[in-house]
């Protein structure tokens, strides 16, 4: 029988391109070195064994709480093959959120390092197993461990399981595309810890947008640097490289010289990453000395709001790579993005179109469709959302209407073409004097100060107008200095000129004595 791409399971196009393709590479890691597919697929078959020998199969919760290790991989496909569920959880996580998470889940097992850069995670997962009675086994990765109920994964990938003779065929123990294979953990803006469900749909879709509108291949190797703990590192850099059969160069940890070092020398095409991890390549004094980075086509990028100075300059310092704008949540992925024959307008004033698996509406407060390029609830439908939050069915009826709308609780406007324009969190309003203010629009006109790039903050004074104190706090990535009177006066202006058609409130970006830029 043959099965769609939308059914086919991640296992299996691992086990696909090792046999098709032994040689090619799956993923470089600085820590573990290169793996191919052929050897991954041995590497996936041990281990997919060796969890079943720690009585975790299909249904079963584990959480992995790696950095950007091969292991990480290795471990999801595993669980992806024998039907177990994959929770991904952000590195910087402690006990407190841990606890949370496995009472939740009901996780059998729990996958750490056994330390990382200078926590040690063994004594913390020791102290959730003991205060969590469910949670079975904590895995370690990074070295051996005696211990009853802890063992390493490096014992785990020494052990031949699968030449016992008493062993299941893998393919028998397949999950159905339907089945949950994944959660995704975050507590967003809310501070309240959900885990997104995701089947192996669900995943499938949030890549293909992307790879029908930017023609990925096998051939791509994409640069992971976002956690793969994250949404997009897990979607967007791990599984995106399986799904299309392309390799994958892992960064442990976010340093821009060595980002930039790795991207030219591995001969990245592409990257998706947070506004910072741009900056941070687009001011950085080796970058020409790096060949500004002419093999990286595109670079999606996301997660905070980009400043329009911060785009403009990337097309100067990157000449080689589309940059554009991604919106998206840990609940349906990347959604919107600009394609490459965007007009230039879009790629500044928007963030872009949907994929086209995925449907778009902004509404008023009583669920009501505004008029174009009015700011209201963003609200998502279609093959890349979530199923809901797991266990938990009063986030999820809070979170969707009855005909399948997703509330993001994202602000945004959507223009005569459907570019969608994200203006804030509808809980982060600014509310001046009966006026909503969107925080995105005062950040962009702060950063746009060639000068200097700021840390803002408007401060109350105790009243129900905002008397406006915005400090810039530190130097931008140009060199930039205190401004001196003019200085204040041209920046002024500037944020005048910057305004687009919604228009800020007179003094929302503190016009008049009572602000201070320093």
């Amino acid at each position: 029988m043959t099965v769609s791409a939308a059914d086919k399971l991640i296992s299996d196009r691992l086990f696909d391109v090792a046999e098709r393709d032994p040689t090619r590479e799956l993923v470089c890691d600085q820590i573990h070195g290169r793996v191919t597919y052929a050897r991954a697929a041995e590497q996936v078959e041990r281990l997919a064994y060796g969890l079943r020998n720690l009585d975790i199969g299909h249904g079963d919760v584990v959480i992995i709480q790696l950095p950007n290790w091969a292991p990480f991989l290795i471990l999801h496909v595993a669980l992806t093959a024998i039907g177990a569920v994959t929770a991904t959880i952000p590195i910087v996580y402690r006990k407190h959120e841990l606890t949370g998470v496995i009472r939740l889940t009901k996780a059998k097992a729990l996958v750490v390092p056994r330390g990382f850069h200078g926590f040690d995670y063994a004594a913390m997962g020791e102290s959730l197993r003991e205060c969590v009675p469910t949670l079975e086994h904590v895995i370690h990765v990074g070295g051996d461990i005696e211990s009853a109920s802890d063992v390493s994964y490096e014992a785990l990938m020494r052990e031949p399981w699968e030449a016992r003779g008493d062993q299941p065929s893998l393919a028998g123990l397949k999950p159905t595309a339907g089945d949950i294979t994944a959660l995704g953990f975050t507590s967003g803006t809310t501070g309240d810890l959900k885990g997104a469900v995701y089947d192996t749909r669900i995943l499938h879709a949030t890549n293909m947008g992307f790879i029908e509108r930017y023609g990925f291949n096998e051939g791509d190797r994409i640069f992971g640097c976002s956690p793969i703990g994250h949404a997009v590192g897990f979607t967007h850099a791990l599984r995106m490289t399986l799904t299309i059969g392309g390799s994958i160069v892992l960064q442990e940890r976010w340093d821009p010289a060595r980002a930039l070092e790795l991207l030219q020398q591995e001969k990245c095409t592409f990257m998706a990453a947070a506004t910072p991890f741009l900056m941070d390549l687009v001011y950085h004094s080796d970058l020409e000395r790096r060949g500004s980075l002419s093999s990286v086509k595109l670079f999606l990028c996301g997660g905070a709001s980009i400043p329009h100075q911060l785009l403009r300059d990337a097309q100067t310092a990157l000449p080689y790579t589309f940059t554009s704008p991604l919106w998206g949540m840990t609940e349906c992925g990347g959604v919107t993005t600009c394609p490459y024959d965007a007009p230039r307008e879009k790629l500044f004033e928007t963030d872009g179109l949907p994929c086209s698996s995925m449907e778009l509406k902004v509404v008023d407060q009583d669920g009501n469709e505004v008029p174009r390029r009015t700011d209201g609830e963003l609200m998502a439908r279609g093959a890349m959302v979530t199923r809901g939050y797991y266990g938990r069915p009063d986030l999820t009826e809070k979170s969707f209407l009855e005909d399948g709308w997703f509330r993001t609780g994202d602000q945004a406007w959507m223009d005569e073409d459907g570019y969608i324009k994200i203006t804030g969190r509808m809980k982060d309003l600014i509310i001046r004097g009966g006026v909503n203010i969107s925080p995105a629009d005062v950040e962009s006109v702060l950063f746009s100060h060639r000068r200097g790039g700021f840390a803002a903050s408007a401060i109350g004074g105790g009243q129900l107008r905002f008397r406006h104190s915005i400090r810039g706090s530190r130097p931008g990535p140009r060199g930039g200095s205190r401004l001196d009177g003019e200085g204040r006066r041209r920046k002024t202006q500037m944020a005048r000129a910057d305004r687009d058609r919604r228009h800020l409130p007179d003094d929302a970006v503190g016009q008049g004595p009572e602000v201070s830029i320093a």
